[in-house]
């Protein structure tokens, strides 16, 4: 079972940025890489932006399946760990396995009036704040995990650790692995299957 835990988190970290992109992901995976230093903040993300917020709560909406808008919000918000099919193309139309998980992460909203709770990891390349989020209700529901579970995004950046919950990456190479298995959300498509 390890060894499986550790293939899922060698795909989930390996995952092309093509996948973005509707691509299928990799369908064998080489060894995990030493796990790389968090990357940096872009320079001008704080000018721009302010400094780097601890937490944010509030009302969000899904601006495609990974990321987030809400009130109060700057800057667009990432959901940490996942990656979610392009939700427009090249040509600016809108793909099918885009608008799924956009449509899932909405779904999931929609089961708390909207109301999120997110940690803050960082700024991403695009200034975007990178968060794990959970629904705000007696039982959170943690977004990033439950996006994976669905099958409808795949493990990203899962090197990066979180200080306030060491084993997520674990978790969410597990919750992805699951999914991939039971052939759920997209996987039948990634892994060329008819």
């Amino acid at each position: 079972m390890k060894r499986l835990a550790l293939a899922a988190l060698s795909l989930a970290l390996l995952a092309p940025a093509a996948l973005a992109q509707n691509a299928k992901p990799p369908a064998a995976a080489p060894a995990a890489p030493a796990p790389a230093a968090a990357p940096a903040k872009p320079p001008g993300c704080t000018a721009t932006h302010g400094a780097l917020p601890q937490n944010w709560s509030g009302q969000a909406f899904a601006l495609d399946g990974e990321t987030l808008g809400g009130s109060g919000l700057k800057t667009p918000l990432r959901i940490w760990g996942v990656q979610a099919p392009a939700l427009r193309d090249a040509q600016r139309v809108e793909t099918v396995p885009g608008m799924r998980a956009r449509a899932t992460l909405e779904d999931l909203l929609a089961r708390a009036d909207h109301k999120v709770k997110c940690r803050i990891a960082r700024y991403d390349s695009e200034c975007r704040l990178v968060a794990q989020c959970a629904l705000d209700e007696a039982q959170p529901i943690d977004l990033g995990g439950a996006m994976l579970a669905s099958g409808v995004v795949y493990g990203h950046e899962l090197d990066e650790p979180l200080s306030w919950e060491p084993r997520a990456a674990q978790r969410y190479a597990d919750a992805e692995f699951e999914a991939r298995k039971a052939r759920k959300g997209s996987w039948p498509h990634w892994l060329g299957e008819k």
